[in-house]
């Protein structure tokens, strides 16, 4: 194809497009009619107008205006430059309403409410209209149906475009949601168009009134797209995803996109195939085709600056008042890391089996079912998600048994934690769903809350689930029905044991697929197959009566040889430093134990190796104990 007034090539998605008349880049445009004669988009005085009265306090209000008249304005015809004035007016409203929906789909686990999934989809589709708008303006001025041929609005059409495919990769990614058939060929086919025509590093500048953003390039956003992309998403939380997104136009210019393979190792490296609509993968994984058509991303320069940030990095941002939240904690960096640096391979085969399993969400849950001696009183559904709160005590004593909806996880399925989570068809399969689209009449339900009574939960059953497979690392739980907990990426999941009920095994939620609405593949890999609960104390401290403040852990003390095990401790929130000693209490039985290394932390729990201690002060205050105050008499006897 070629763009005669300017001399520009370009190699499109299909080699055909031109003769048959359809768009030669393969972008999803709406079909355009004439406009109304009073139509307001046609005069751009009255336009600049209805910006300005729009009713900003009103989210709910402003969202449903600009909602409708950006989807009337994508599907009319307008000259190409008065299209593109227009749509720069769009950019700041769009990005006010989506930063305020947030709130009702961040944050607050999954699987969403019916208000947050639609919050959510809402989010998604004013982005796919900003990118829609300029995507009409490059398939015009490509094809030539554009009176005059511009290069430099060409440039920004594609840069635009791109950006705004970009905010659609992270709004599915926040809610976990597989990438829509046709994004990522949409991705590739403008970054190869402009690449083949020597237009993929003219920087252009953002213009979006904030100083400190600086002009980046079509290379740059592109290269951005891919990092974000071979992160895998699907196992970040969704602030961990946030602030990456926030990095990706600085961490870029560590990166280089390679034509060729220069036949070096495959580690840090990922290929796209430019003319598929494929996300980026491994470059183990695949092999690259010969040409220009594939891409390869080098990010093994980024590496180095990640490792060496992370000896400065802190491990959350609980330093201070001040604290930079944009800040790149320890935890995320790991993932990173270990994201980029190498494949995902299969550790484990996986084993189609099916038998019965109980499980509860959250380490107070699965400590409070510990502790009891007969009937556990904790309920998934009544569990708040990393809430410190306990229910309430039975009366007089009673033991409570754990309580369940209907269907809290009913259809439950397994897979292994250790697929293929990058090219495996379980995440790759899902589609958009195409009924996303929000009725004008329930917009103002993205208003804000009123804040009413939240309505009474009533007591349920207890709910068996059966597996399908499993893993030696562990499973995949689909979590489908109404009124199931919400959970996050690193949520503590206790299984409970199918021969003794007071025992649980520990498990964590790795990576999380939404398949619906009301449905979730989640990846639990296993950590411990049983475990106790404790309580800790900083050793030496003491409070108000008389002792230090308590708090609750679960331990890990696997005792087989063959384990390999070592001893863990899991709190709550990294309360305590390592190298301290502390008390640990288990049943009657205290222990001086030293926390050695903080294995992993997250906001749903921290995770410590410890050993044991023997002190003086342990001794003298063996008094305490109960069967230990005679212990200074056996040798005098």
């Amino acid at each position: 194809m070629t763009a005669k007034d300017d001399n520009i090539t370009g190699q499109g998605a299909d080699s055909d497009s031109g003769s048959q008349g359809r768009p030669l880049l393969g972008l999803q445009i709406p079909k355009q009619s004439a406009p109304k004669a009073d139509n307001l988009l046609l005069d751009p005085k009255e336009t600049e107008a209805w910006f300005e009265s729009l009713p900003m306090a009103n989210i709910g209000e402003t969202a449903r205006q600009i909602y409708n008249t950006l989807v009337e304005f994508n599907r009319i015809e307008l000259p190409d430059l008065l299209r593109a004035k227009t749509v720069e007016k769009f950019r700041p409203p769009v990005e006010y309403i989506t930063n305020n929906l947030q709130k009702h789909y961040i944050d607050i686990g999954l699987p969403l409410s019916n208000k947050g999934a639609k919050t959510a989809a809402l989010a998604r589709e004013l982005h796919k209209e900003l990118a829609t708008s300029y995507k009409v303006i490059i398939e015009r001025m490509i094809s030539g149906s554009s009176g005059t041929f511009d290069r430099r609005l060409l440039i920004i059409a594609l840069h635009r475009a791109l950006n705004y495919l970009g905010q659609m990769l992270l709004q599915h990614a926040l809610v976990y949601s597989g990438w829509p058939d046709g994004m990522w060929r949409e991705i590739n086919s403008i970054y190869a168009y402009a690449s083949q025509n020597n237009i993929h590093r003219v920087p252009v500048k953002a213009d979006d009134g904030r100083q400190h953003n600086s002009s980046t390039t079509i290379e740059d956003l592109f290269k951005g797209l891919m990092l974000f992309a071979s992160s895998t998403p699907h196992r970040l939380r969704q602030s961990h995803a946030r602030l990456l997104f926030g990095h990706l136009d600085d961490w870029s210019r560590f990166t280089t996109i390679l034509t060729e393979d220069d036949g070096g190792t495959s580690l840090g490296r990922f290929n796209v195939d430019l003319w598929s609509d494929s996300a980026p993968m491994h470059n183990s994984l695949r092999t690259p085709v010969p040409g220009k058509r594939i891409a390869i991303l080098d990010v093994r320069e980024l590496l180095k600056k990640l490792r060496s940030d992370f000896e400065q990095a802190p491990w959350d941002l609980r330093t201070g008042v001040q604290a930079d939240k944009a800040t790149v904690t320890r935890p995320l960096l790991r993932l990173l890391i270990m994201a980029w640096s190498r494949p995902p391979d299969r550790r484990f085969v996986r084993t189609k089996l099916n038998f019965d399993l109980r499980v509860v969400a959250g380490l107070h849950a699965i400590y409070g079912n510990l502790q009891t001696t007969e009937q556990p009183p904790y309920s998934t559904t009544r569990t708040s998600v990393f809430s410190l709160e306990e229910s309430n005590a039975p009366e007089d004593g009673a033991q409570r048994k754990i309580r369940w909806s209907t269907g809290s996880l009913e259809n439950v399925c397994l897979a292994p934690l250790d697929s293929d989570l990058v090219t495996d068809s379980l995440f790759t399969d899902t589609q958009l769903d195409n009924t996303s689209t929000t009725p004008v009449s329930q917009l103002e339900e993205f208003g804000e809350s009123t804040g009413g009574p939240a309505p009474a939960e009533a007591e349920h059953v207890t709910h068996a689930v059966k597996t399908v497979n499993e893993s030696a690392g562990g499973y995949c739980i689909r979590w489908q029905g109404d009124g199931i907990p919400r959970v996050k990426i690193g949520e503590l999941i206790g299984v409970e044991s199918p021969s003794d009920r007071s025992n649980y095994g520990l498990g964590v939620i790795r990576w999380m697929k939404r398949l619906d609405d009301q449905a979730l593949d989640l990846g639990l890999e296993v950590i411990s197959t049983r475990c106790a609960a404790g309580d800790v104390r900083e050793h030496g401290k003491a409070g108000a009566r008389g002792r230090a403040p308590s708090f609750k852990c679960l331990v890990i003390n696997d005792t087989d040889p063959a384990s390999n095990a070592t001893a863990s401790l899991i709190m709550s929130t990294m309360s305590l430093p390592t190298g301290a000693d502390v008390v640990l209490n288990i049943g009657s039985r205290e222990q001086t134990i030293r926390l050695t290394k903080l294995v992993e932390f997250s906001s749903a729990f921290a995770r410590y190796h410890f050993e044991s201690v023997n002190t003086d002060e342990g001794e003298q205050n063996s008094s305490e104990r109960p069967g230990d105050e005679f212990s200074d008499l056996w040798g005098n006897l």
